[in-house]
């Protein structure tokens, strides 16, 4: 049996011919490799968008390259803190003269407009101070008080002919009364 030996030209081309078809093999296996990575990557954010539809507190938001950061909300301070009020509990043995029905018929006498239009009203019995101002009160300190806080009071609807996109804003109304002589200590509009 004869061997037939191959030229050089028919080694060279039958060498290529292999060559030729491992870099498709390769190439078609990164192919799909990297469609299957992207595939992924996108069903896990449209998940995570879908979970900040429907259940904003438990998504996780990425610091983006280059972006700055949203401001986040600060929290909202007392209004009374921010004036100078501080509140406290009576004790028990300071008993108030005036009993709460009584302090919230004199409020709606002392503060018509907010006793007319509120949405809510309620009175507690505090101990008041106050830090005053130099030029307009006196400070106050641990005043037995009926504070009746007047809230979501409809103020007098906008002038809707001068503004067409105005709405009715709504205030809280705070009114301090003494617990013994039912004097007005402070009225408070935020």
């Amino acid at each position: 049996m004869a061997v037939r030996k191959t030229g050089r030209a028919e080694r060279v081309a039958a060498r290529r011919s292999v060559r030729k078809d491992a870099p498709e093999v390769h190439l078609r296996w990164w192919s799909a490799l990297a469609g299957g990575l992207l595939i992924g990557a996108a069903l896990v954010w449209f998940g995570w968008l879908a979970l900040g539809q429907h259940s904003p507190g438990l998504t996780f938001r990425f610091p983006y390259l280059g972006s700055q950061s949203q401001p986040t909300a600060q929290p909202t301070v007392d209004p009374l803190v921010a004036v100078g009020i501080s509140l406290s509990t009576p004790a028990p043995s300071q008993a108030a003269l005036l009993t709460q029905q009584q302090a919230l018929l004199l409020a709606g006498q002392l503060e018509p407009q907010a006793a007319a239009h509120a949405g809510k009203v309620s009175a507690s019995y505090v101990l008041f101070s106050y830090k005053g101002s130099k030029t307009t009160t006196a400070a106050v300190h641990g005043v037995p008080a009926w504070l009746v806080h007047y809230t979501n009071v409809a103020s007098a609807g906008p002038d809707s002919a001068a503004d067409p996109h105005a709405t009715n804003t709504t205030h809280d109304c705070y009114l301090f009364l003494d617990a013994n002589s039912g004097q007005e200590l402070l009225a408070l509009w935020v």
